[in-house]
């Protein structure tokens, strides 16, 4: 996948049942459609003022430190139009989510990626970067855990690359998946000066549909976010689930998210035991690495499980993200076609 292309994931063409590839969260509870039973949520324009107070309120901010966006996507878009341009430039661990180096050559950045270690943040190496350009430098992204490897940057590490960045640089950590992550470092980005956090509804609270992203952070930075993107950028109808999610479904999100720690280490250890090569991660999936990927999704896809391959990207070749599926049943179902799979093979 490159710049010149319109976003599209490299599915098989085989109808799908089990969509393990986009590492979407449980499904909400029925209950929580009550909260768009009001025709008034479709037919109004609605500011997302009290999903932002509800979200300030939750991480100890004031309400004009928080922008909701359409998505973590339009957040980190936001923050490409605001702090990069062709004088400026990007510099992130790499593989990284695709859209954060093609958002920044769209507005004509130049990207320094620095690759990530076996399984590590290579913070050393993007500190050394960010010190290396120097003035230049518009923006520094920490995804942390990391999409698409699963790795983890630490408090101390978002701290130096913090520490290393000139002061008109924008500090990012793109939190997507920090619920399921050992450590959660918001609350470290939130006490930066030069950081904004940047969250979703997408994964832990299962609620990709909605759109519904969010940045926090200084009031001054948020306010500069607010200058881009579009007016009443998130649906009136999204608002109000992401707000009755965040006071009815934390229970449920919290065992969503112990299910899929058990479910990760688990997966980890089928595809070991077949001869993947898993990588350690912190998110809700496992990415291994095998012999042909292509074969493999193929293969699910075969059996209606769909799961992620990177043919195009550097690094990731080799490598099938496979989403945790957060129920037992399903993981059942998983491993029994891993096996079926990954043992013909090996026959043939």
């Amino acid at each position: 996948m490159n710049d010149s292309t319109p976003y599209e994931v490299p599915r098989a063409p085989t109808e799908i049942d089990l969509r393990l590839d986009a590492n979407e969260g449980p499904a909400p509870e029925p209950a929580l459609m009550r909260a768009i039973e009001d025709v008034e949520l479709v037919r109004r324009y609605r500011a997302p003022r009290e999903l932002e107070a509800e979200l300030a309120a939750r991480f100890g901010l004031e309400p004009e430190q928080v922008i909701v966006t359409a998505g973590a996507d339009d957040a980190l878009l936001r923050c490409s139009l605001a702090f990069l341009s062709p004088e400026r430039e990007l510099v992130v661990a790499t593989p990284a989510f695709e859209m954060i180096p093609r958002y920044a050559r769209q507005v004509g950045a130049h990207v320094r990626g620095v690759p990530e270690g076996a399984g590590r943040f290579p913070c050393a190496e993007v500190v050394a970067a960010v010190r290396d350009v120097g003035a230049r430098l518009g923006m520094v992204v920490v995804v942390s855990p990391s999409n698409p490897t699963g790795s983890v940057a630490t408090a101390s590490e978002l701290r130096s690359v913090a520490e290393a960045a000139p002061p008109d640089a924008l500090v990012v950590l793109d939190a997507a998946y920090a619920e399921f992550a050992e450590e959660d470092l918001t609350p470290v980005a939130l006490g930066l000066p030069n950081a904004v956090c940047v969250r979703t509804f997408s994964k832990a609270w299962g609620l990709a549909g909605t759109r519904v992203g969010f940045a926090m952070g200084p009031a001054e930075l948020i306010q500069r976010l607010r200058m881009f993107g579009s007016p009443y950028a998130v649906a009136t109808p999204s608002i109000a689930l992401a707000c009755r999610a965040l006071t009815s479904q934390e229970d449920a999100m919290k065992r969503y998210v112990e299910r899929v720690g058990l479910e990760r280490a688990r997966l980890a250890e089928t595809l070991a035991r077949l001869g993947a090569r898993p990588r350690p991660s912190q998110a809700n999936f496992v990415l291994a690495d095998v012999d042909d990927p292509v074969r493999l999704r193929d293969g699910l896809a075969a059996l209606g499980i769909g799961v992620r391959v990177f043919p195009s990207t550097e690094g990731l070749e080799q490598a099938v993200r496979i989403t945790c599926p957060g129920d037992r049943a399903l993981l059942d179902r998983l491993e029994r076609s891993l096996a079926a799979v990954m043992q013909e093979e090996e026959r043939s």
